[in-house]
């Protein structure tokens, strides 16, 4: 047994080689829907009030919505580190001939990045200056 598959999975299982670029390309499509789904919103709201945030439904939402817009503005470390901040996991996943991605998000780091880009906060003065 290989030392990856020690670590990895166990042997006798096949594991597919994907591009890095077809694997982020997914990642940031699957952040730029939860950004901006009205369904995702509600269940960030949802999340942050059950655990006592004080940030309510507009600021998070604003929030939300200025992350979107300036994603492709920001630095690649920064994206790095917000996608840390939001992703705990990302499987990849088979259904018959049909591949994709699923993300595990991280629930914590919603009320970090929430603050962050939420008006007022330093992180949304800082994008104003950039703006």
């Amino acid at each position: 047994m290989s030392k990856s598959e020690a670590r990895f999975g166990a042997p006798g299982k096949s594991y597919e080689r994907l591009p890095a670029p077809e694997i982020e390309g997914a990642v940031i499509a699957q952040i730029r829907t939860v950004l901006t789904s009205p369904e995702t919103v509600a269940s960030v709201v949802r999340h942050i009030q059950r655990n006592g945030a004080k940030i309510d439904e507009a600021t998070t939402v604003m929030a939300m919505g200025r992350l979107n817009n300036v994603w492709d503005q920001l630095f690649l470390v920064e994206r790095h580190r917000i996608a840390n901040l939001m992703i705990e996991r990302i499987d990849l996943v088979h259904a018959g001939e049909v591949q994709g991605i699923k993300v595990k998000w991280r629930e914590v780091g919603w009320n970090a990045l929430i603050k962050e880009f939420a008006p007022d906060s330093i992180g949304a003065e800082l994008l104003e200056v950039e703006a």
